[in-house]
């Protein structure tokens, strides 16, 4: 399943706002989406609803564990989605990149770009061919 990918929403300031999302059985709210990046952690994804209760007070942020490289999207039913990959899938990462690499950030090709380069050591260090 690939995403349509969604670009530029990296803090609260620029995050991807839902105005109509459901909040309990019958209350709506507002939910908004950011892809988090932190050097040496990498990124997480997080989202933040108001509550209809209040007004439009935004409720305390929801975070995701971090993995190293990940993207932001929109699935297949227009529901904002993440994935992502972690050190531990290095097998995936050629994948991930032709799928994903032309919506890459400047952090997400740092990530990449040195990612790719330690695997590449790592095999020529123990004589594996990937």
């Amino acid at each position: 399943m690939t995403l349509k990918v969604l670009q530029g929403h990296t803090s609260e300031e620029t995050a991807y706002l839902v105005d109509d999302y459901p909040y309990g059985f019958r209350l709506r709210c507002k939910i908004r989406y950011w892809l988090e990046y932190r050097p040496k952690k990498g990124f997480r994804f997080c989202s933040q609803t108001t509550n209809p209760k209040r007004g439009d007070v935004w409720n305390a942020p929801k975070k995701s564990t971090y993995c190293e490289l990940a993207v932001m999207g929109l699935n297949a039913e227009d529901h904002v989605t993440w994935t992502g990959c972690s050190i531990y899938d290095s097998s995936k990462l050629a994948a991930f990149g032709e799928v994903y690499a032309e919506f890459f950030d400047e952090h997400q090709k740092t990530v990449s770009g040195s990612w790719r380069q330690a695997i590449l050591a790592y095999e020529k260090r123990s004589g594996v061919e990937s």
